[in-house]
């Protein structure tokens, strides 16, 4: 049966960055060895920053590799650069550990059009799982595709539940079970993460991958700028489990992010705002005081689903929008006043 679906099997390198994963790792490990693929063609590269929990426990039952990651170095896409150069599969997937492949035939499906379309780069799903039982913060990622920042500034890489159509950024061709999307150079959403298949010879070949470069957005940036733009969305989605314990934990660990980011982005070569996007920005801080549209929004997605997440919408929005605004003026005055 499995060969009447793919003509061949190419070779999988599986990398997940970890630490202090055992809460959701056991699923996704789990959720790889259930794969309707032969799993001799998958090895599993776990690149962990020191975890003191039972991660390496639960992980040595489904056969992994672990790659151990200095702990003042790491974090998620420090580890994944180094795992990625000790890769030797003809694909990689990039799952995160709260990732779960939801059905047996995830992993044929994202495969299909890397073998059937010669010049796909990199393959995601369309969507994130939503689940009506899952926790308050993940119902709502799934159903608005991501956070409110990147929504309004429509840079998102997973489709709404607002809409049924792709609607996202690159040019989209609909080939029944997944989406061809050209991207421009200047007009790249927030690709690879979260579930993500690309050809590994392009990736080492033609982007910085190495631990201090590698970021998932940054390294198909590169690729997109060199003429490799062709992606595939296959009309499926991945489970997401956020990992936070509540709205307050997200917002904390959004401030740190933010806060690293602006400390350490010397090697990036990407943000989610370019200055090509102050326009949006300004309409996303309206919007964020105004909470008119976010209201609106969340209205209308009430009308599709009904689900309660749908009203965290105004909320976050503005409480994003004052905790970037804070790290920015605070990162501005450190290095202006006090240089």
């Amino acid at each position: 049966m499995k060969n009447k679906i793919l003509s061949r099997f190419p070779s999988i390198t599986v990398i997940i960055a970890t630490y202090n994963s055992e809460k959701t790792i056991k699923d996704c490990l789990k959720s790889v060895r259930l794969q309707d693929y032969p799993q001799e063609k998958i090895n599993i590269l776990l690149a962990d920053g020191g975890s003191t929990d039972n991660t390496f426990q639960i992980a040595r039952k489904f056969n992994v590799n672990i790659i151990p990651v200095p702990p003042e170095l790491q974090n998620a896409e420090y580890n994944k650069g180094i795992a990625v150069r000790k890769a030797t599969g003809e694909l990689l997937l990039m799952i995160d550990h709260d990732n779960v492949l939801p059905h047996a035939s995830w992993l044929i499906s994202m495969v299909r059009p890397l073998l059937v379309e010669n010049d796909v780069v990199g393959v995601e799903t369309l969507r994130y799982k939503y689940n009506p039982k899952g926790s308050l913060l993940d119902r709502y990622f799934a159903l608005f595709g991501g956070d409110p920042f990147s929504f309004y500034l429509g840079k998102l890489d997973r489709l709404s539940y607002l809409y049924t159509e792709y609607n996202l950024l690159g040019s989209a061709i609909d080939k029944g079970s997944y989406y061809i999307v050209n991207f421009k150079p200047n007009k790249i959403s927030t690709l690879g993460a979260n579930g993500f298949l690309i050809r590994r010879d392009l990736l080492m070949k033609h982007a910085l991958v190495d631990e201090n470069h590698f970021f998932h957005i940054d390294v198909n940036v590169d690729l997109i700028k060199k003429g490799f733009n062709t992606y595939a969305f296959i009309k499926d989605d991945i489970i997401h489990l956020t990992g936070y314990k509540n709205l307050s934990s997200f917002l904390y660990r959004r401030k740190l992010f933010m806060e690293q980011y602006h400390a350490k982005n010397m090697n990036r070569r990407y943000s989610v705002f370019m200055p090509s996007d102050q326009l949006k920005l300004l309409i996303f801080i309206i919007y964020s005081i105004t909470f008119i549209k976010p209201t609106f929004d969340a209205l209308r997605g009430y009308t599709k689903i009904q689900d309660s997440a749908w009203f965290l919408h105004p909320l976050l929005c503005f409480t994003l929008f004052s905790i970037y605004f804070f790290v920015v003026i605070k990162s501005y005055i450190k290095k202006y006043v006090y240089k």
